[in-house]
């Protein structure tokens, strides 16, 4: 293969980024054409580099790729947007790197979502203005249904009842991937949800994006959506969330 069928471009955001090597920096990107690419970008950090500003985590650029045998390796780069809203405040930036620390555990090298390459940029932008927390729960939710993994919040789980409306907390088993009745309720690991939290998952489930500013969530309701959320997405992904262990500490801490 000649080198010119070995090189690509790659419309991506970058999703991670780390220290490789002496100068270099080896980035994870989300492409919307080939999904997640792990690619080297030689010299990055020297301060001179024309690498610099297109491998900072957020960055969303055209990146012009040559695919090597056991590692790609980054050309040239052209930024579009660095989302500088996203380092404005530490709340945006746990919330944008939530996203991207699930994007990653959730995705398969080279293989195409450009669906949720699209969510993952919408929900960038988003950020400026929006609830971080919210929305994050929102991206996980969406994320989820995506993929076909999507928690079962409107019936049991396990037997497929309806759940009774009566209750005033139900139980969320991990293991199962959704809410289950207390006759299907198991020893395997299982988390409380209130049914006002229940209810605004669903409904998260369905709001346009770009209107999550008109919808309430008390910090309490928040607090229990992204615990679940994230033991869901752990048990599913089996990985943990760093970012998110962190954000949902400053949610409890203004309880």
């Amino acid at each position: 293969m000649s080198d010119d069928h070995k090189l690509y471009h790659a419309d991506a955001i970058v999703i991670r980024s780390r220290e490789f090597g002496e100068s270099d920096r080896l980035i994870t990107l989300f492409s919307r054409e080939r999904g997640r690419i792990e690619a080297v970008a030689k010299g990055a950090r020297k301060p001179k580099s024309r690498q610099r500003a297109g491998v900072q985590l957020f960055t969303y650029a055209d990146y012009l790729i040559y695919r090597g045998r056991n590692l790609d390796t980054v050309n040239q780069v052209s930024p579009k947007e660095s989302f500088p809203h996203l380092w404005a405040n530490l709340e945006q930036t746990l919330s944008a790197a939530g996203m991207a620390e699930l994007l990653e555990h959730a995705t398969i090298v080279h293989q195409p979502q450009g669906e949720l390459f699209t969510l993952t940029i919408t929900c960038f932008y988003l950020l400026e203005q929006m609830s971080p927390s919210l929305l994050l729960a929102a991206y996980a939710l969406r994320l989820t249904t995506v993929l076909g993994i999507i928690p079962v919040l409107d019936c049991c789980v396990v037997c497929g009842s309806r759940l009774e409306a009566s209750l005033e907390r139900y139980i969320f088993d991990v293991s199962a991937g959704g809410a289950v009745c207390l006759h299907c309720r198991s020893g395997s690991r299982h988390l409380s949800l209130r049914a006002g939290s229940l209810a605004f998952m669903r409904r998260l489930l369905i709001s346009d994006l770009r209107q999550l500013d008109r919808l309430r969530c008390p910090a309490w309701m928040l607090q229990e959506i992204l615990d679940t959320l994230q033991a869901f997405c752990e048990h599913t992904f089996e990985k943990p969330l760093k970012s998110w262990k962190i954000g949902n500490r400053m949610i409890a801490a203004k309880e």
